[in-house]
């Protein structure tokens, strides 16, 4: 956790924090937590390696979960057997800026330029958030960007997937609820490719229990997008 945010200044001195906001306006008055992956905690699910690490690639036991808001995840275990290539969020620490060289699945937890922060999370598609106390949050926000394998795929192609530039192309990630609330974001849209962090309002999924993430996009066969299916968010607001 980094940073907690409280209706008036007042009611800091009650709470253990990082820093205090008294900006109502921000959290129309309602107590939020920042989920920002930072801490011993965080640092210990960061992989040794970005491919075939002990951790990702493992036993399939990879999980973790926010103690204050009770944000949470584990694999997807899409292909049964609990490993990263079968989905889920990671939590890293790798920047590189040079995409161009850097890309591919040795890079697939990789960002190109940093937020100011040391940890992440890494989302590779199909994903899940949860929260573990089974009660409904709403995520007022979060901030999210590609990773390299993402980016040195849709800016130059990777004999796979297509780059990505042209009029009419895109790579979207589609947040949907459990309340079956969706919400969409663009990785890339008609040439534009976000190479640095965006903020993304959250707020009308409403209350949720969960948000599952994937990918569309305009590359793809028999309706499975062909783009990598990652992309990475820091500083989760979630309502308390």
């Amino acid at each position: 956790m980094k940073k907690y945010f409280f209706l008036a200044m007042a009611l800091c001195a009650g709470f253990a924090f990082t820093s205090c906001d008294d900006d109502d306006d921000d959290n129309n008055g309602v107590l939020t937590a920042t989920v920002s992956f930072e801490g011993d905690y965080w640092n210990k699910l960061i992989d040794d390696k970005q491919m075939y690490g002990s951790l990702l690639y493992g036993d399939g036991s990879y999980r973790w979960e926010d103690e204050t808001t009770k944000l949470a995840s584990k694999l997807t275990n899409a292909w049964g057997d609990g490993m990263f290539w079968g989905g889920g969020i990671a939590i890293s620490n790798y920047v590189d800026a040079d995409f161009k060289a850097h890309t591919g699945s040795n890079y697939q937890l990789t960002v190109p330029v940093s937020n100011g922060s040391n940890n992440f999370a890494v989302a590779y598609c199909e994903a899940h958030l949860t929260f573990a106390d089974g009660k409904a949050h709403v995520i007022q926000s979060m901030d999210v960007i590609p990773t390299n394998y993402v980016l040195g795929s849709i800016s130059y192609g990777d004999g796979y997937a297509s780059a990505l530039t042209e009029k009419g192309d895109y790579l979207t990630v589609v947040a949907t609820a459990d309340n079956e609330k969706t919400l969409e974001f663009d990785l890339a849209r008609d040439g534009n490719i976000q190479t640095t962090w965006k903020h993304v309002d959250f707020s009308s999924l409403g209350a949720v229990k969960s948000i599952t993430f994937t990918m569309k996009g305009s590359d793809n066969s028999e309706d499975i997008v062909k783009s990598p299916a990652y992309f990475a968010f820091d500083n989760v607001v979630v309502e308390l």
